[in-house]
């Protein structure tokens, strides 16, 4: 099987102002954003362009991403944007979406200013909640939800490895 790396577009992209963050979709998908209003959160899929260099592409374990982790973690085993999809993946919370504008308001998100964004999905309670989720001992200081990331001091728990 392979992919057709040449099919995937860019719906928008990631800005930044005064007023937070926003996912600013191109116009000829506004259509698109037609009952994204009514959910709370939405997962938005993202190309880390800026990690997209063959070199970065193949790398398989990162050294140390993490405070607490250990020396080496493979690449599926934490979210660093240097791996062989580039992709990112972010929950975040809809404040506000504008489709005639094309634009989705939110407070946050980890990606940078200018970040092509791929895909936009809903947040679904029964399909994206696991109550019984569980992680490695290294990370289990981390909030328990999206709601309690917001006070959690990041900074400190990532290294510049």
């Amino acid at each position: 099987m392979s992919i057709d790396s040449s099919r995937l577009v860019a719906i928008g992209s990631i800005v930044a102002d005064d007023h937070g963050f926003a996912v600013l979709v191109k116009p000829e998908f506004n259509a698109g954003l037609l009952g994204l209003s009514k959910f709370s959160h939405a997962h938005i899929l993202w190309w880390a362009h800026q990690c997209e260099s063959p070199q970065e592409r193949q790398e398989l374990i990162c050294k140390r991403p993490y405070t607490h982790s250990p020396d080496d973690v493979g690449v599926f085993g934490c979210r660093s944007p240097k791996r062989p999809n580039p992709m990112g993946l972010s929950v975040v919370s809809i404040l506000q979406v504008n489709r005639e504008e094309g634009v989705i308001r939110i407070p946050y998100v980890d990606a940078e200013p200018g970040t092509p964004v791929i895909d936009i999905k809903p947040y679904f309670n029964a399909l994206d909640r696991v109550e019984t989720a569980t992680g490695p001992d290294w990370c289990r200081h981390w909030p328990q939800s999206y709601e309690a990331s917001a006070d959690f001091d990041w900074d400190r728990e990532f290294t510049d490895a």
